[in-house]
């Protein structure tokens, strides 16, 4: 009686699918009874990391770098924090020479704060190492007022750069300008630093990996600057200026 029921169900399903032009089968079990998982299930709606937004307002320590990332994009020696704030030499100075930030800008003091592996730091900018094989990497920042001041400023320290991507042979020099943007109206442009060896030709070797660089920031109303000495590679160098952008 069971098997007669049984076929006469599974006749009447065929004549439906066929009426209907599809025949349904009931779902295969996922192996051990578990239910199966759509990705629709997986990832539950409203769980999407909200994108960051533009910084507005005073900047504070918390908007600059911490050592853990530069742990993350590889540097394994210990890296000690040193912070202050005012004004003073922001960028390589072989590059955009001695001048601070307030001679090329103006404006109110920065953020200023030195990634070292030593505790032997300069008297007069604890945030510079003695020797420059202790320096990690460098930020300063501040807030520009206003969104169109920031991209301004931004512009004019990423255009002082520019002339190192040529330099005679021998000669460290930047690779190309790399753009990075993370949202709207938060950005940041870098440019790898080569070793003179490397420059046969007066720009920067192709298909060679840079060893450090120096990084242009803007988020906002925020701006700011980041000169990375430890030998980081493209990808680490993309990661850590990322990382420093969004933080701004």
């Amino acid at each position: 009686m069971r098997t007669r029921t049984i076929a006469v169900i599974l006749t009447a399903a065929v004549g439906l699918g066929l009426l209907t032009g599809r025949f349904v089968l009931p779902p295969r079990s996922a192996p051990g009874g578990s239910s199966p998982t759509t990705g629709a299930a997986a990832t539950a709606p409203g769980t999407r990391a909200a994108a960051p937004k533009p910084a507005g307002g005073p900047v504070t320590n918390g908007n600059l770098l911490t050592a853990d990332a530069f742990a993350k994009a590889g540097v394994s020696r210990r890296i000690h924090v040193r912070d202050r704030v005012g004004d003073g030499r922001y960028a390589n100075a072989a590059c955009a020479g001695e001048k601070t930030l307030g001679e090329t800008l103006g404006g109110p003091g920065a953020h200023f704060r030195g990634f070292v592996t030593t505790e032997d730091t300069d008297a007069d900018d604890p945030t510079l190492a003695l020797d420059i094989r202790d320096q990690v990497a460098r930020e300063v920042a501040a807030d520009a007022g206003s969104p169109a001041l920031a991209r301004n400023y931004a512009q004019r320290l990423l255009l002082e750069e520019v002339p190192c991507q040529t330099e005679p042979a021998t000669h460290w020099v930047y690779g190309p300008t790399r753009t990075i943007d993370v949202a709207a109206g938060i950005t940041a442009s870098w440019l790898g630093s080569y070793a003179g060896e490397l420059n046969t030709t007066g720009a920067a070797p192709r298909g060679k990996e840079p060893c450090g660089g120096f990084a242009v920031l803007r988020s906002g109303s925020h701006y700011g600057v980041l000169e990375v000495d430890a030998c980081l590679d493209t990808a680490a160098m993309t990661r850590i200026v990322r990382a420093a952008v969004t933080r701004l």
